[in-house]
């Protein structure tokens, strides 16, 4: 329904004389009315008992209000739902449950009917049939609008208090407080222990969902807290960042699965530490966790699992001129025959140096790997099946992946 504003003594057109004069006999008794409707509130909802979280003068005020919108309403096509929108902010911001606030309307729904039928008399015809119809869809609309003032007020709310924890949780990861009280105080508005088991995780935005999607990022830290896991989370850049507060070392293994199934896009996982200073540390070893797995994987990768891959992403520099001092005379092949024998260089190397497997993986008779292999160390200058020249060969295949980009997959014929 549209918005008039409050009623300002002007009658309603629209309201016809019967409801006009029933209007006039109850207003006198607000008063007395809010008085015996917050009673029964109070005594048919718990949330509004004596330890309930709103005051008894606070109801009463609420009923009073309430009230009378209500029956100065009653008729009009257009109602002025600002009170009860107030009432649900109210509500929502004092931790009143949105089923007692909902309950609440409808018992001074029917109160209001109960006082109509005991306290009208002969002054309204007994035989209005639209009494009834405006009497409940007054109290109808009044319900629906705390309601949806109330979930607009815990969206808000919510909303602020991520805020709040994501310019915190940025501070803990730039290292911009000080060990001692910031770092309790930090601690203790995150709900976190300044002392326990903690890891911290980067995500491209993609494996938890857009940067505007906050729903996506809450689902992960829903399903992280059935595992016993509590976690912070906050955009930087181009990934989702989260601080996981682990009941023991144990459950970061269960993390890293749950994440690695709901991934879309590559995660990196730093080591446990124990304190919330190592934070910025931690962070720097899940990027580049993360960086160790190839662009456009599905994978999370925990900080250490490949070393050769580590030291890469460390020293990128370093890195790309060890793809430009020992593959580049492959890199400037044509692009068919380059990237036949790139391929396979990692089949080599992920089948262990075995020519017969490599081949198996290529579908390609065993000479022909053989054949390959000469042909990279004519190029060269290093024999893949030696050990200094595999691992310069490997080393700088491997930056050449992460740095450059994957190399074509599947299959290579003969």
């Amino acid at each position: 329904m549209t918005v008039t504003p409050h009623d300002n003594g002007v009658r309603d057109s629209g309201v016809d004389d019967g409801l006009r004069r029933l209007v006039d006999v109850l207003l006198p008794g607000i008063d007395r009315f809010a008085d015996l409707l917050t009673d029964r509130i109070t005594e048919g909802e718990d949330a509004y008992g004596d330890h309930g979280h709103v005051t008894h003068d606070q109801l009463r005020t609420s009923c009073a209000e309430n009230l009378h919108s209500m029956i100065t309403q009653l008729g009009r096509d257009a109602l002025d739902l600002r009170v009860p929108h107030d009432t649900g902010r109210f509500k929502a911001e004092h931790g009143v449950p949105l089923s007692a606030v909902t309950h609440a309307y409808r018992v001074a729904g029917r109160f209001m009917w109960e006082c109509i039928l005991n306290e009208a008399g002969d002054t309204v015809t007994k035989e209005m049939p639209h009494v009834a119809a405006a009497v409940w869809s007054v109290s109808d609309t009044f319900t629906d609008a705390v309601a949806v003032a109330y979930r607009e007020t815990m969206s808000e709310r919510a909303h602020r208090d991520r805020q709040v924890k994501s310019l915190l949780l940025a501070a803990l990861l730039d290292g911009r407080l000080d060990e001692g009280t910031h770092l309790w105080e930090c601690a203790d508005a995150l709900r976190l222990p300044q002392r326990g088991v903690f890891a911290v995780v980067s995500a491209e935005t993609a494996a938890v969902g857009r940067p505007a999607d906050e729903d996506a990022l809450h689902d992960v830290e829903g399903a992280l807290r059935v595992l016993g896991v509590w976690s912070v989370w906050r955009q930087e850049g181009d990934a989702q960042v989260g601080l996981l507060s682990l009941r023991s070392p144990g459950s970061l293994a269960q993390a890293v699965d749950l994440l690695r199934r709901r991934s879309i896009a590559r995660a990196g996982v730093s080591t446990l530490f124990h304190g919330l200073e190592q934070v910025p540390g931690a962070f720097r070893q899940a990027r580049l966790a993360c960086a160790c797995v190839e662009s456009g994987a599905r994978e999370v990768a925990s900080y250490g699992d490949s070393p050769v891959r580590l030291m890469v992403v460390s020293a990128p520099d370093s890195a790309q001129h060890a793809v430009r001092k020992v593959l580049r005379p492959v890199l400037e092949l044509p692009q068919h025959e380059r990237e036949l024998l790139l391929e396979t260089l990692s089949q080599w190397f992920a089948s262990g140096g075995s020519a017969t497997e490599t081949a198996a993986r290529m579908y390609c008779h065993r000479n022909t790997v053989t054949y390959r292999l000469r042909r990279v160390q004519e190029l060269t200058g290093r024999s893949p099946t030696d050990p200094v020249g595999a691992s310069e060969i490997h080393l700088a295949l491997e930056a050449h992946r992460l740095l450059t980009g994957p190399p074509p997959s599947g299959p290579a014929g003969s």
